[in-house]
């Protein structure tokens, strides 16, 4: 089980072929392996593990069980999964959580791809989606903004 926000536990999907030693299971254990090796905290990798777990389990549901198999349009595809995902209350994925399950899928491929274990980086050319720019939800009124203003005293260093 995986801890989520608040305290809360998430079963994580079961994925992957136990006997196959060239599957994106045994591939993703391989690279948290060296993600440990490069000192990388054991947040980020529990994190990471259970991203690329999500991302194996949709390519476990399409028969895709091998990093090889993995092309950009299928990430692509992914995206838009990620994009059109509903929430158990409704709300659709942030942006941010859409940004943060892709990084490690990123991250896996490019590894794959600079350790010779692939030909090329299926992700390398993969377009995250804009972080929204938001205005600040507070902000102060006239009269509030010239009391924080007059607060210093301005007659020292």
């Amino acid at each position: 089980m995986a801890r989520g926000k608040r305290g809360t536990t998430t079963e994580l999907p079961v994925i992957g072929n136990p006997n196959d030693p060239h599957s994106l299971y045994h591939w993703m254990h391989r690279f948290l392996q060296y993600q440990a090796e490069r000192n990388y905290s054991q947040r980020t990798i529990q994190n990471r593990e259970n991203y690329l777990r999500y991302f194996i389990s949709w390519c476990d549901e399409r028969e895709l069980n091998r990093p090889n198999e993995i092309t950009k349009p299928i990430l692509e595809s992914y995206q838009r999964y990620l994009y059109h995902y509903r929430k158990k209350n409704g709300e659709p994925l942030s942006v941010m959580s859409q940004n943060g399950r892709m990084i490690p899928i990123r991250a896996l491929f490019k590894w794959l791809a600079r350790n010779n274990h692939l030909l090329y980086n299926p992700a390398s050319d993969l377009e995250l989606p804009r972080a929204e720019k938001r205005l600040p939800q507070a902000v102060l009124t006239q009269e509030e903004a010239e009391t924080i203003l007059s607060l210093p005293d301005t007659n020292t260093r």
